[in-house]
């Protein structure tokens, strides 16, 4: 697969329609956003990684729940999108949107949420494999890594979701606190530790 070539196509994608998937309006990505968001065990997070963040639908949402967000995606168009979506809801203040091309541009410094949705999928194996160890080098202890894809087969995937979802959750000693499972799609949460809800997960993770 050519990433540019590739990049290229979502971008005209954005640019013929804001919402090409209908994530704003369509029940099936509203139910699967909710799901998301409710299998996170924290109640809040300090520092949280958006990858892919499209036109900005769950970036808005999740906002809600951080103190501080970055979200980010490789398309001109969608940061754009995803931005005058933004600003216009509660706690945009907290959230930065920027254009990266991952796991290439990978930022700096330590997450307790890395949020990876429905596009891992495109990704060569040397970029997976590159995405998995950022993942598990920027984590925090308490941190949590999500990941959410599309099952069904397509022509331009690299991976199917349950391949590369066990490559994501490949860190020496994690634990997979969710492992929700549909004919659509694949959600999975990871941790360095065994984090639990009734224990007081409710909090955010330390520091």
């Amino acid at each position: 697969m050519n990433p540019g070539r590739h990049l290229d196509h979502f971008d005209q994608l954005y640019r013929r329609d804001a919402d090409p998937w209908q994530v704003h309006t369509r029940w099936y990505e509203q139910r699967k956003q909710a799901l998301l968001l409710a299998a996170l065990p924290h109640q809040r997070y300090r520092r949280a990684l958006e990858t892919a963040c499209g036109t900005g639908a769950l970036t808005a949402a999740l906002a809600l729940r951080c103190d501080e967000l970055l979200a980010c995606d490789a398309s001109d168009t969608a940061v754009c999108i995803a931005k005058a979506h933004v600003v216009s809801q509660p706690r945009a203040s907290q959230v930065r949107i920027e254009r990266r091309t991952l796991p290439r541009d990978w930022p700096a410094g330590r997450f307790d949420l890395v949020v990876i949705a429905e596009w891992a999928y495109y990704l060569p194996a040397a970029d997976l494999d590159a995405l998995a160890r950022a993942c598990h080098t920027s984590l925090t202890p308490e941190g949590c890594l999500v990941a959410c894809h599309w099952r069904p087969d397509f022509h331009d995937r690299c991976h199917a979701t349950a391949a590369l979802h066990a490559r994501l959750g490949e860190g020496p000693g994690w634990a997979r606190l969710v492992h929700h499972e549909e004919e659509d799609f694949l959600l999975d949460v990871w941790s360095p530790s065994d984090v639990s809800v009734a224990r007081g997960a409710e909090s955010a993770p330390a520091a």
